[in-house]
């Protein structure tokens, strides 16, 4: 295992982008809705304690929204620092923002022990993080605050107005729903996530790592039923100069327009992915004769597709594709792969623009 895996295991990888921006949205929305639903709380609490205990109402205005105040401060900083410094959102950082969003909310419950469970809230994100060893440490932390919790509330208000039914309720419903909007927050975002580490964002087909779990997936199914397999590799002739004389925003169009053949072509059988950079694949439930046939109609297709550039001026390129098909002596799917790569790279040495396929 290398350093990069190691890393990722242990929850300090360096993120992508995607990744980064995820946690953000996890986070951004999450504080959203802990303000809303507490503004809400504190509201309804101190209006039924301005009329049982007859304080001033601006004191009772003042202590309904100093936590949530606090809070919105506290969002609009880290949104501030991550739009303009870039805060770095690694697991620690993300804990300590939710652990001082905690202390506000067990701030703002001066009469009741209804909030103490919102401590716990932290402990789903180390699930969301994955990292077990914060997990025990973020149990132990939302353990000191539900005892803090305890210890420093009020306990010179009424006796009846801290047994209130409807304080508990509140209290309880307040938790109820701020922690079903935040699991629903975290597994919208990290089914984006999913999504985002298995799509190539430019054409939408899968990518590379996808292409090899569906191979392998694929192998396996040929193994125990004999139907037919067989690959090919797409590869855009000349694309560097393409990119070099048009640009590379025209260079994505041409990728665009063979991603759409390939997804055109594709059909129920076929599994279709980005491989990298000017590189298709496609993976076929298909004897020799079908496969070649299917590539000979990419490559044709592609030929004859016309690409306006911004000026008006329509260009057509080719594209060379090696073709395989799976035997037993493929001990694993990189060397099936490894077979097409080279009928690909024939293709290219004899004059590009035509397919050839892997002579075992």
């Amino acid at each position: 295992m290398d350093t990069k895996e190691k890393k990722k295991k242990t929850g300090h990888s360096s993120f992508s982008q995607e990744e980064w921006d995820v946690r953000y949205d996890i986070i951004y929305n999450s504080l959203w809705i802990i303000l809303k639903y507490l503004l809400l709380l504190s509201v309804i609490w101190y209006v039924i304690f301005l009329f049982i205990e007859q304080q001033n109402w601006y004191i009772c205005l003042i202590k309904a929204v100093f936590a949530p105040g606090v809070l919105v401060v506290l969002t609009n900083l880290f949104v501030f620092f991550y739009e303009r410094y870039h805060l770095p959102l690694n697991d620690g950082v993300i804990l300590l923002i939710l652990d001082i969003v905690v202390v506000l909310v067990l701030a703002a419950d001066t009469w009741t022990h209804s909030l103490m469970m919102f401590s716990v809230l932290p402990l789903i994100f180390c699930l969301f993080l994955k990292y077990e060893r914060l997990i025990y440490l973020q149990a132990v932390i939302s353990l000191i605050l539900m005892i803090s919790h305890y210890l420093l509330v009020e306990t010179d208000t009424k006796q009846e107005l801290k047994a209130s039914v409807l304080f508990h309720t509140s209290g309880i419903l307040f938790d109820v729903f701020v922690f079903a909007n935040m699991i629903f927050q975290i597994r919208k975002y990290t089914q984006m996530l999913d999504t985002q580490s298995t799509i190539d964002s430019l054409t939408r087909l899968h990518n590379h790592e996808c292409f090899y779990e569906e191979l392998d997936a694929r192998i396996m199914e040929h193994q125990r039923n004999g139907q037919s397999l067989s690959i090919l590799i797409a590869d855009i002739d000349n694309f560097k100069k393409v990119n070099d004389t048009f640009g590379h925003a025209y260079g994505d169009k041409v990728l665009k327009a063979l991603a759409d053949i390939f997804t055109r072509e594709a059909g129920k059988r076929c599994f279709v992915a980005r491989y990298g950079g000017e590189e298709f694949a496609m993976i076929m439930n298909l004897n020799q004769s079908d496969a070649l046939a299917k590539a000979q109609i990419i490559r044709k297709n592609f030929e004859h597709t016309k690409i306006a550039t911004v000026s008006g001026q329509e260009n057509s390129f080719t594209v060379s594709i090696g073709v395989a098909v799976y035997i037993p002596e493929y001990k694993t799917s990189s060397h099936f792969f490894d077979k097409a790569d080279e009928a690909l790279y024939r293709a290219k040495a004899s004059g590009k623009n035509r397919v050839c396929l892997n002579k075992e």
